[in-house]
């Protein structure tokens, strides 16, 4: 009889677990959509809970394709979820695109990002920011994640750098191409910082905060080199009176 109620209960605990491995991603998200925001939209899913693959994930105007996700199980014996998630194709230049860890804390709902590449483009990210000055752009961003916690509004740490190594500019007389900009990224008590890095061809000097309610806002100053256009000098004497050294504030 022992050996009898034995083997039922080793059955009964190896189905059940059979059955948590293999449960399939798409029956998981049917029972989670009640609760997604309502701007969240995810298309077809495929493999399972711990290991799948989602075609589409759509939140307001922004689409990923292609997410991929791999869950290690055993992360949440320590009330934690681990994940490596991928997603877009870095061929595609129009296609949102990278990866990264990340790690939620089941009890205290922290959510870590951490060794994270995410390629976007300028163009994309002109929608965003409301510039001093009418510019039309396109090439890429590269935002990498060291280490990224969320916090109140945006950030509790952070470290990570911003980048476009090629960016072009349409002016009057067509397009030109002035070069590469790059910035450090910190936070400071729940805001967004970014320290551009000033050796770049526009003279660029500033410092950038996104805050709360996604209040952004940038102040330094630009000297552009000479060796770029006539249509960008004859811009930046829009932005006010130069200092002694040439240099025209930024305040936006």
């Amino acid at each position: 009889m022992k050996k009898i109620t034995f083997l039922s209960l080793l059955f009964i605990i190896s189905f059940t677990v059979f059955c948590i491995i293999k449960l399939p991603a798409a029956v998981v998200l049917d029972i989670a959509k009640p609760y997604f925001p309502k701007d969240l939209k995810v298309g077809t899913v495929i493999g399972t809970v711990w290991q799948g693959q989602a075609m589409q994930v759509r939140y307001d105007k922004e689409q990923l394709n292609n997410v991929r996700w791999d869950i290690a199980g055993w992360s949440l014996f320590t009330a934690s979820l681990n994940a490596n998630v991928k997603f877009g194709d870095p061929r595609e230049r129009n296609d949102i695109s990278g990866h990264g860890h990340i790690e939620f804390g089941l009890f205290n709902h922290d959510l870590k990002l951490s060794k994270a590449i995410v390629r976007g483009t300028v163009e994309r990210a002109l929608e965003y920011v409301q510039l001093p000055l009418p510019a039309t752009a396109k090439g890429r961003v590269i935002l990498t994640l060291n280490t990224f916690t969320v916090g109140n509004p945006y950030c509790s740490t952070l470290n990570g750098d911003i980048s476009s190594p090629d960016i072009d500019v349409k002016g009057l007389n067509g397009w030109f191409n002035i070069g590469a900009l790059s910035g450090d990224l910190s936070c400071k008590s729940g805001a967004v910082a970014i320290k551009v890095d000033p050796d770049n061809k526009l003279g660029l000097e500033a410092d950038a905060t996104l805050s709360a309610n996604y209040n952004f806002k940038v102040a330094g100053y630009v000297k552009p080199d000479a060796s770029l256009p006539k249509d960008v000098h004859d811009a930046v004497k829009f932005l006010g009176i130069p200092d002694g050294s040439g240099r025209y504030p930024l305040n936006f």
